[in-house]
């Protein structure tokens, strides 16, 4: 029997699914080998088939891509004779809607905050701060009554090594790994510090920020591909979850499908 549910998760630079149980359990993951933002829904079939991407009894996705959200729901449709349901910010949720601009919020953005307010058990009423460590580092805050309220956007480690190798007529792009010394001896080891020591005082400083807001001590859930470079200077995180927007776009979706 199919899967209850299978999540695509479109973001920039990637193309992420999940297959969850009728439990709600996360049984399998993988990635497309395509670039979400080229080719059309014919390409996107075609990709869909190549890498096997499993049956399921609905499909969901969330997306940071317009163009690609249209292509994929073609796709989905030709590949398993069912429409996909798009999460979007408007409709029913299991939090109060605090921000201003809601049109403007990133379903991606919402899924992390959903699925971190699930995480620590809602029925203890805690606020939560969802991390999430990609081409952008998001910050999304819920708190205790309990609302979204918004939260943080900065640059990744990825756009701040952009940014100094074009910015910078001879400085090279560097590897985002620590230097073996925060003062660094050459300018491959001063940009590293730069960019790697300065992205993780920076989250940590704005996690302080938000935190210092906030009635109580939130429970905090990180994610996404550079959240390795965060753990020390984030010791309280509580969980180290890869698939925090994944979860949170199926429980959103699953949510209103009992809700509507």
């Amino acid at each position: 029997m199919p899967a209850a549910w299978l999540i695509l998760d479109i973001g920039n630079s990637a193309v992420k699914w999940g297959q969850f149980a009728d439990s709600g359990s996360l049984t399998h993951t993988g990635r497309l080998a395509f670039s979400p933002s080229q080719g059309d829904a014919k390409a996107w079939r075609t990709a869909l088939q190549s890498d096997a991407i499993p049956e399921a009894q609905r499909v969901g996705i969330v997306s940071v891509v317009p163009q690609a959200t249209q292509h994929a729901q073609l796709a989905i449709e030709a590949q398993f004779a069912r429409p996909a349901q798009v999460l979007r910010v408007e409709g029913p949720l299991p939090f109060a809607m605090r921000y201003d601009t809601p049109h403007t919020l990133g379903t991606d953005r919402l899924a992390a905050a959903a699925a971190a307010w699930y995480a620590h058990d809602p029925a203890h009423r805690r606020s939560v701060l969802a991390i999430d460590a990609g081409t952008a580092l998001t910050i999304e805050v819920i708190d205790n009554t309990p609302a979204y309220r918004g939260g943080v956007i900065a640059p990744g480690p990825h756009l701040l090594r952009d940014a100094l190798a074009t910015g910078g007529a001879q400085l090279p792009a560097v590897d985002l790994t620590a230097p073996p010394h925060p003062i660094g001896n050459s300018t491959e080891h001063a940009l590293q510090s730069g960019i790697v020591h300065g992205f993780a005082a920076m989250a940590s400083g704005l996690v302080e920020q938000l935190a210092n807001t906030l009635s109580d001590t939130p429970y905090m859930a990180l994610t996404g591909g550079a959240a390795s470079l965060l753990h020390d200077a984030l010791p309280r995180v509580d969980t180290h979850d890869p698939h925090l927007v994944l979860r949170g776009a199926y429980q959103l979706l699953r949510y209103r499908a009992r809700h509507e």
